[in-house]
């Protein structure tokens, strides 16, 4: 790594590596742009109601579906460590717990919003729009990841030999991870915060008043 990064961006999780998308971890092996365009256009024509002004095919709606609990090729990150730190202790599987740093200046473009998301043929980091709450909350970033002809497989950050240069791990052990979220809390970070509406507010109590 060289001069500081002017961007760095941070993803928490409870497994080490695998940094791909979730359309890519049933089985990187698999090309999957065709599935993907194919259930974005029903995600466009069966949610039309409810997708206003929303470019079809683009990746403002690829970040939206993404958004609501569809695999596709972006990967979450976030701007502010501490909310990847949350993430990664609040997790419900047991074990240590991971925090990823990615100085992501040599991954920005212009223009990503006017580009056809499945054009792209390397990882690509870009701020989505601050459209919903909780992409604000959490400081939301995003990678954008392609399918590698030459590899034929979707390679994960820590193993391509461009991005694992610019990324750190760093280790909470399980023993540790209560004890963080009570200080992330001090520090207003909690789910209340990173999931600012009832849903988050529910499961913050449900978190300090110990009702499993």
């Amino acid at each position: 790594m060289g001069l500081m990064a002017h961007t760095v961006l941070f993803r928490g999780q409870v497994c080490k590596g695998n940094l791909n998308p979730g359309i890519a971890r049933p089985n990187p092996k698999e090309d999957t742009t065709g599935k993907e365009k194919k259930v974005l256009e029903q995600f466009d024509l069966m949610g039309s109601t409810l997708l206003s002004g929303v470019p079809p095919h683009s990746l403002e709606m690829m970040v939206l579906a993404q958004h609501y609990g569809l695999r596709t090729r972006l990967l979450d990150w976030t701007s502010n460590p501490l909310a990847a730190l949350w993430f990664a202790c609040s997790a419900k599987t047991r074990g240590d717990a991971y925090v990823y740093s990615l100085e992501a200046d040599n991954f920005l473009r212009e223009g990503v919003y006017s580009k056809d998301p499945f054009s792209h043929t390397s990882t690509r980091a870009f701020q989505p729009r601050l459209n919903n709450q909780r992409i604000s909350a959490q400081h939301g970033w995003f990678t954008l990841h392609a399918f590698s002809k030459r590899s034929a497989c979707f390679v994960p950050l820590e193993k391509n030999s461009v991005s694992k240069k610019y990324l750190s791990e760093f280790v909470i052990p399980e023993s540790k991870r209560y004890d963080m979220l009570l200080s992330l809390e001090r520090c207003g970070v909690s789910q209340r915060t990173l999931f600012p509406d009832l849903d988050g507010l529910c499961g913050f109590l449900n978190m300090k008043h110990a009702l499993g």
